[in-house]
C-alpha cells in the first residue's frame, strides 16, 4: 500500500492525520518498555537484577503511561535480536525473574506479576522465532531436495540418451563386423566353424545390446520388459549345440546339403 493510501485512511473528518506518536503516553511507556528491554541485554557479568527492579516499579509509579504493557514493543525488540544477545536477554531475564520470586528482596506483587509478564513474553516470542526458523530451515530443505531431484531426473535423461545411442552404434558397428567377418572367411572355413562363429557373434552381440537396454530401464525406474532374453539364450544354444554334434560327426552329406541351400555359400 502506497503512502497516499494510508495517509488517507488515517485521516479523520478534520483532515489531520491519526498518529500514535502525538499521544504522550504512548510516547512515554513505549520509551520506558524500550529501557527495560535495553536493560536486559547488558553483558549478564555486569547486570543487575536490582536496577531492572527499580525500573520496573518506576514505570508501576509513572502516571502518563498507558495502563497495559506495550508487547508489542517487546516482540519488536526481541526479534531485532541477533542468537547471543538473545542468549544474554533470557539469561537476564531469568535472573530478574528469581530475584523478583525470592521474598526476601520485597519485590512488590504488582511489579513482580510484571515481571512474570515480561518472561512470559519472551518465553513465547522465542517459542515464535524457533517456529519460524524451523518453517524456514524445512522449506530450504525441501527446496533442496526438489532440486536434487529435479538434477537426478536431468541425469537420468542424459543417461539414457547416450545410452541409446551406444546402442545403435554397438547394434550398426557390431552389425557390420560381423557381417565382414562373415562374408571374408565363407569360403576358406569350414561350414560348421562358420556357423558356430556366426552363431556366438550373434550372441554375444545380443546379450549386450539387452544388457544396455536393461541398465537404462533399472537407471530410469522402469520395470519394462524390452523382449524375452531367454528365448533368445535357447535358441543361439540349440542352434549351437547342433552344430557341434553335426561338427564331430563329421556329417558331410549334411555339410555339402547346407552349402547348397544357403544362398551365400553358392
Amino acid at each position: 500500500m502506497s503512502s497516499n493510501k494510508l495517509n488517507a485512511l488515517l485521516k479523520t473528518d478534520d483532515k489531520s492525520t491519526v498518529s500514535l506518536e502525538k499521544s504522550i503516553k504512548y510516547v512515554n511507556t513505549k520509551r520506558k518498555i524500550n529501557s527495560i528491554c535495553q536493560a536486559l541485554c547488558i553483558e549478564s557479568k555486569r547486570y543487575s537484577s536490582q536496577k531492572s527492579v527499580n525500573s520496573i516499579e518506576s514505570y508501576i509509579k509513572e502516571t502518563c503511561k498507558i495502563d497495559r504493557i506495550l508487547y508489542s514493543e517487546i516482540s519488536n525488540y526481541i526479534f531485532s535480536l541477533d542468537m547471543i544477545d538473545r542468549g544474554v536477554f533470557a539469561t537476564n531475564v531469568e535472573k530478574m525473574l528469581l530475584y523478583a520470586l525470592d521474598e526476601s528482596n520485597e519485590v512488590s506483587e504488582d511489579c513482580t506479576k510484571m515481571i512474570i509478564k515480561i518472561y512470559d513474553h519472551f518465553q513465547l516470542a522465542l517459542h515464535q522465532i524457533e517456529n519460524a526458523n524451523n518453517i524456514f530451515a524445512g522449506s530450504i530443505e525441501e527446496a533442496k531436495e526438489n532440486l536434487r531431484k529435479e538434477i537426478k531426473g536431468v541425469e537420468k535423461e542424459y543417461i539414457s540418451i547416450l545410452g541409446i545411442f551406444a546402442a545403435i552404434v554397438l547394434a550398426f558397428v557390431g552389425g557390420i563386423t560381423f557381417s565382414s567377418s562373415v562374408l571374408q572367411n565363407i569360403d576358406s572355413a569350414s561350414i560348421y566353424r562358420l556357423l558356430l562363429v556366426v552363431d556366438l557373434l550373434a550372441f554375444v552381440l545380443i546379450q549386450v545390446i539387452y544388457m544396455l537396454i536393461k541398465f537404462i530401464l533399472i537407471i530410469n525406474d522402469k520395470n519394462m520388459i524390452a523382449f524375452d532374453i531367454k528365448i533368445v539364450r535357447i535358441a543361439c544354444l540349440v542352434l549351437a549345440t547342433l552344430i557341434l554334434i553335426a561338427w564331430l560327426m563329421n556329417v558331410q552329406s549334411l555339410a555339402e546339403f547346407m552349402k547348397g541351400i544357403l544362398p551365400w555359400c553358392k
